[in-house]
């Protein structure tokens, strides 16, 4: 049962409020009955013209036998006014003295009775002292009037009436006060269990209206806080996924790249040693040192490559982007490739629209359009065409590289930027390719916030980039 009550705020309140209310009751009847009128039915104004003759009767007395006289006169005063009075002797020094033995202290003083009603005082002494006493009549405050008696007939109806009333005060106030805090209560529960889908309608606009408005605003911007830190925290994944997945792309990159190094110089390593040690065929000396010689270059070209991969790939890395007319940048590039083309017999056409500008880094974009360019010179069969293209819509610039007479694997062109991936081994040995030139690009072209995709045509193969 206590338990019960220390774990309910509507029992604690009905409790207290019904205590308070009771108290507040019975402490109001208190002052109802101290406060009373009293009816009294003679006057003091009649005792003082009797206590008058007292000092001359004690004149005429001996200290011995005072007390008789004062025990009399107390009985007859106290017979004649329905103990309405009472009969007071006091020493000089103002001690009250016992009306059955005056040398005998009540312990009461003369001043203990400024404020009651009384009569006169008089001073008076006895026949064998010269000591001087005081003697006087005051209301007696413990008989009881007929208003507080009536007041106390009536206590056991005005206990059930108080009793009842303070209940049911008391449960509506528990009520009225404890109701909008269970609500407060349950929505706060919620939202301790992460649960922000409640509502609190106390209807109300005190404090306690005000504290269920605030939680109902605390819950819809806790709500909304949550969605974001989800949010962020998925991004946050999503960014961990992703740095993981790039991880794994260097680890596989360096390790590819120290495969294709290794290749070309074991393959160096042979040929030096079977020419200096004269084994077999290796006595040909030039036809091999040639072929050393072009497997440096390579080698060389691969070192390049994989430098300005570094450098791409290092962290907080951007290009020095600025205003350039690509459409003279193209022409510019096709120009210098023109021997290429012409040693390789092939036809380059051109639809180039003037004047389109971009932000981007010229050196950069100079060796990714390179590389498209010699690629599509290296790949096209004499007698073939490669078909340039610049225009620009409404929000994109496209280019695009058409060469005739080529053709990659659908299953091969999804790989194609990726790093030392070639679709013909034997055929990138004949052109000289590293594996990187591709994915070098892409590279570029990312930074530059354009898009590159490689599709087979009709024709050929066709480069399209959107920037």
């Amino acid at each position: 049962m206590i338990k019960k009550i220390k774990s309910r705020l509507s029992v604690k309140v009905f409790l207290l409020t019904l205590l308070l209310i009771a108290m507040c009751c019975f402490t109001t009847y208190s002052f109802i009955l101290q406060a009373a009128p009293k009816n009294y039915q003679h006057d003091i104004e009649d005792v003082d013209l009797e206590l008058s003759f007292l000092p001359n009767e004690l004149s005429r007395t001996e200290k011995e036998y005072v007390y008789m006289f004062l025990e009399a006169e107390s009985e007859r005063i106290g017979k004649q006014y329905e103990n309405e009075f009472e009969l007071h002797f006091f020493q000089s020094d103002g001690q009250e003295v016992s009306l059955h033995d005056i040398n005998q202290l009540v312990g009461g003083q003369i001043t203990d009775f400024d404020k009651v009603e009384k009569t006169k005082t008089y001073t008076a002494s006895f026949a064998d002292s010269d000591s001087i006493y005081t003697l006087l009549v005051t209301r007696n405050t413990a008989k009881h009037t007929q208003t507080e008696e009536a007041i106390q007939g009536t206590l056991p109806v005005l206990c059930t009436v108080v009793l009842f009333g303070s209940i049911i005060s008391a449960f509506f106030y528990s009520w009225y006060i404890t109701a909008p805090i269970k609500k407060v209560s349950k929505l706060s529960k919620q939202m301790a269990d992460m649960d922000f889908s409640g509502f609190c309608s106390a209807g109300r606009t005190d404090e306690i209206g005000v504290l269920s408005d605030s939680l109902n605003t605390l819950s819809r911007k806790l709500e909304v806080a949550l969605s974001e830190l989800q949010e962020a925290n998925q991004k946050l994944q999503a960014d961990i996924d992703m740095e993981r997945r790039l991880e794994k792309q260097r680890v596989e990159f360096f390790a590819a790249a120290s495969h294709e190094l290794k290749t070309p110089i074991t393959i160096i390593k042979g040929q030096l040693q079977g020419m200096l040690y004269q084994v077999g065929r290796y006595k040909d000396r030039e036809t091999y040192l040639a072929q050393s010689l072009e497997i440096t270059d390579t080698l060389g070209k691969m070192v390049q490559e994989l430098l300005t991969i570094s450098r791409l790939d290092t962290l907080g890395y951007t290009c020095k982007k600025s205003n350039l007319n690509l459409s003279n940048f193209i022409i510019d590039r096709v120009t210098a490739f023109e021997d290429l083309f012409m040693q390789k017999d092939l036809t380059v056409e051109q639809s180039i629209s003037p004047e389109i500008y971009i932000l981007g880094d010229m050196q950069l974009l100079q060796k990714a359009l390179d590389n498209l360019l010699g690629n599509a010179a290296a790949y096209s069969g004499a007698g073939n065409q490669v078909l340039i293209k610049l225009w620009k819509d409404t929000e994109t610039t496209t280019l695009t590289i058409e060469n005739t007479g080529a053709h990659i694997p659908d299953e091969a062109i999804s790989k194609l930027f990726e790093p030392f991936y070639r679709v013909d081994q034997s055929r990138n040995r004949q052109t000289g390719g590293t594996g990187l030139g591709l994915y070098i690009v892409k590279t570029i072209f990312d930074l530059h916030g354009a898009k590159i995709e490689i599709t087979n045509t009709i024709q050929g193969v066709i480069v399209s980039v959107q920037f």
